[in-house]
């Protein structure tokens, strides 16, 4: 199986290799936005908000476009996707309100990694399979 990264890589090696085509975009209970992306090899990227708001709202705006680029404000943790019509799917983490908050959004490799982001200035990376 393709590994793009592994539990070393950085917040921005990381969100380098997330691109491709989006192939699913749904929301889900309670107000959270699940996108499946297909990278250049194939493999199946996961993208899931927890605890934040994004843009567009309508997932459905999302269908048929393609991530052209990731990159994250590292002070505020704010995601930016760049879209093939120009546009970018834009992802604002909520304030951290309780110490036991959720994670803001979080994304899932094709080799079962879990990039998890906040709450507040909190990221981690770890194996899926192996926590």
């Amino acid at each position: 199986m393709y590994m793009a990264v592994d539990t070393d890589s950085s917040l921005t090696d990381v969100l380098a290799e997330f691109r491709g085509p989006i192939v699913a975009a749904r929301m889900a209970y309670p107000e959270i936005l699940h996108v499946e992306v297909r990278d250049a090899h194939g493999e199946l990227w996961r993208f899931a908000t927890q605890d934040a708001d994004w843009s567009p709202r309508d997932p459905v705006e999302l269908h048929g476009l393609t991530i052209i680029s990731s990159t994250i404000d590292t002070a505020t943790h704010e995601l930016k996707c760049q879209l093939s019509d120009g546009s970018a799917l834009v992802v604002t983490p909520a304030p951290q309100v309780d110490a036991d908050d959720p994670c803001n959004w979080e994304l899932i490799t094709p080799g079962d990694l879990v990039l998890e982001v906040g709450p507040g200035s909190y990221w981690q990376i770890f194996d899926e399979t192996n926590p």
